[in-house]
């Protein structure tokens, strides 16, 4: 597994590598090999790649079995889930399309989504902030923005720091998720304006409010995903 700790060479990071000695059998199948220190304070830079930096009870999952019950969380500029080993280390929770992981009441999935980008098939984790044929999810994300050494004493130095680059997705049944704004002509233009337009006024629902999504994609679901 690739250590993406150290990025762009903008940070120095001391990191211990170790073997992880496979108490429950379960374990092996789940998580990587080796481990890290928690310690990340040396890094020089502003912000954190978590949303959540403390450890939370939480179930790895296989095949939608149990494998293993322990402190985690999730890395959204390495998209990894971290499970906490003692007080100093940790490992990372392997991505596999069948192994899903839930922190407090968080359900992390692997989703195969196309890039908004290039278009490319990529895989991600995503969290579904509803259930049906058609799901918004939600894809928590940070990346480190480049830094900027002063070049004279009249400029400062800018040191590099995470940013928020979280964003919405659309799937349908089983196929890629698809990036989505929360505007309404994004729905109108995805579930059919004629389907959903007298819904939406009657309820004076607001699509760039999550809350009015969900309502939205729950009604779809039930009254018109198969018209």
């Amino acid at each position: 597994m690739k250590n993406k700790l150290c990025v762009l060479a903008l940070t120095t990071v001391s990191i211990g590598f170790a073997q992880v000695n496979f108490t429950n059998p379960d374990e092996a199948s789940v998580v990587s090999f080796q481990t890290k220190e928690i310690d990340i304070s040396s890094m020089k830079t502003e912000g954190s790649p978590y949303f959540q930096e403390k450890f939370k009870r939480g179930t790895v999952y296989m095949d939608g079995q149990k494998k293993i019950i322990g402190n985690l969380r999730y890395n959204a500029f390495n998209s990894e889930i971290e499970l906490q080993r003692g007080d100093s280390e940790y490992t990372a929770i392997l991505k596999r399309n069948n192994i899903s992981v839930k922190i407090a009441d968080e359900t992390y999935e692997l989703i195969p989504y196309h890039d908004d980008i290039y278009g490319n098939l990529r895989t991600g984790y995503f969290v579904a902030m509803n259930q049906g044929k058609v799901s918004l999810l939600h894809k928590p994300e940070k990346k480190l923005r480049r830094g900027r050494t002063a070049a004279t004493n009249y400029d400062r130095t800018v040191p590099p720091r995470y940013i928020d680059v979280s964003s919405y997705y659309i799937r349908k049944g089983d196929e890629p998720a698809t990036k989505i704004y929360l505007r309404k002509k994004y729905f109108y233009e995805i579930l059919g304006k004629e389907k959903i337009q007298d819904y939406v006024k009657k309820n004076n629902l607001r699509l760039n409010n999550v809350e009015d999504v969900i309502t939205l994609l729950n009604h779809y679901n039930q009254n018109m995903v198969s018209k």
